[in-house]
Order: structure tokens, then sequence, then C-alpha cells
């Protein structure tokens, strides 16, 4: 099999700035279509809601996201933003979890499992690991009627239309897709529970962010008279 050709520079920067700017522009409506389907669905996304949202208000009950490969990466990712504003979340390696790590996954607890695809093997033995369980699953992906979402007990939408590349259908927009309504539900659930910069300040004891953080605190506390 022939290797690919070494990249070449072309002398016009134009020939490579369009290409990024076309391909941020299918994000861009990516995401828009995934936005403007929730508004004129949302009763769709609704049960994936109420279920996360049930469990992060339980006093024992977590967040697992699980998958293999960018979706792991991905879901690794959310449970970060998740743990950081207020939502007890862990990531997990789907493969990771089939050879002894299942063991943090426990009733009342919820696997979001993480498959645009929806037929990962190692995720689709995951998922029915976890129910064999006790513990309820919720699916994202491209669709609901795929093998995963048929084991799930709600599903999270994320199908685009089109990857960045024509010629090859590496993980882009539909990556960017997964992490932006993951997000997303991320800062719906922190509203919702009403956590605020204090609460953000105390989760960031180091860096720029949390320094960013404590400053803002300080300067809408009462001052005294």
């Amino acid at each position: 099999m022939p290797s690919a050709a070494p990249p070449t520079l072309p002398t016009d920067p134009t020939a490579i700035t369009t290409d990024i700017a076309q391909s941020l522009d299918k994000v861009a409506q990516a995401l828009h279509n995934t936005a403007t389907r929730i508004r004129t669905h949302p009763q769709t996304l609704f049960p994936a809601l109420a279920l996360l949202l049930t469990t992060s208000s339980s006093s024992s009950g977590k967040l697992v996201f699980a998958g293999v490969g960018k979706s792991y990466l991905i879901g690794r990712k959310l449970a970060a933003t998740m743990m950081s504003t207020g939502t007890y979340a862990v990531g997990l390696h789907a493969t990771d979890a089939l050879h002894g790590d299942l063991g943090m996954v426990r009733p009342g607890d919820c696997l979001v499992a993480l498959s645009y695809s929806g037929a990962s093997d190692e995720v689709l033995a995951l998922a029915r690991s976890a129910r064999a369980k006790g513990v309820s699953v919720v699916g994202m992906g491209r669709d609901a009627a795929s093998p995963l979402g048929r084991l799930c007990d709600a599903w999270i939408e994320c199908g685009v239309e089109e990857e960045m590349s024509p010629e090859v259908a590496a993980p882009t927009c539909s990556s960017a897709v997964m992490m932006a309504v993951g997000d997303a539900v991320a800062m719906m659930m922190m509203h919702q529970r009403c956590f605020g910069q204090a609460e953000f300040a105390k989760n960031h004891p180091a860096g720029e962010l949390g320094k960013t953080s404590r400053d803002l605190v300080k300067q809408y506390e009462p001052q005294e008279l």
C-alpha cells in the first residue's frame, strides 16, 4: 500500500486558510442544526436530562461517562467539566471497565455511554453489564435506533449530516457536536443547582482560572459600611 504524499506548502496562503474556514463552517452548521433540532423536538431530549438530573441530585449517585477511542476522550473531558461545575462525574474507558473497573459503577449511578456509531463492541458490552447491575444507561451518538440506543433508557442525539472531510470520515463535526452538547448539558445542570462563581472558585484553588474566579467573588462581596 503506497504511503501518503508528504504535505506541500502552497505559495498562496488562502488555499489552506480557506480549507480551514470551510471546515469550521461545517462545524458551525452542524451545531446550528443540533440546536434547531433540540428546540423543535424538546421531548426527545427530556428523558435523558431527567435521568441525569435525578442521578446527580442523589447523595450517592454519579454520572459515569464511558467510551472507547475519541468518544472516551470526549467523555473524560465532559466528566471533568461536570466535576468542576458541581456535578459528581467520572470518566471510564469501556475496555478497562470490562476488565475490572466496572466496580466503580454502582446501582444509583447513571452510565453515559458515548458511541457515535452506536455499534462499538466494548461500549455495547459495558451497557449490558451496567444494566445487569441495575444501573441506568443514557446513550450519546448518531441514532437512537442503533444497537446501543436499543439498550439505553434514554438517548442524546448528536447526529451530523457530514464530517469536515468528504474523503476521510474522521470524527470532526460529530465529535465537536458531541462535546458541545455535553458541555451544554453540564451548564444546564449547573444552572439547575444554582452553582455559582463562589462554588466554582472553590473547585479551582490554583491556576489563572482559579485566581480570576476568586477575584470575581471578592468583587461582588458585600462591602462593610
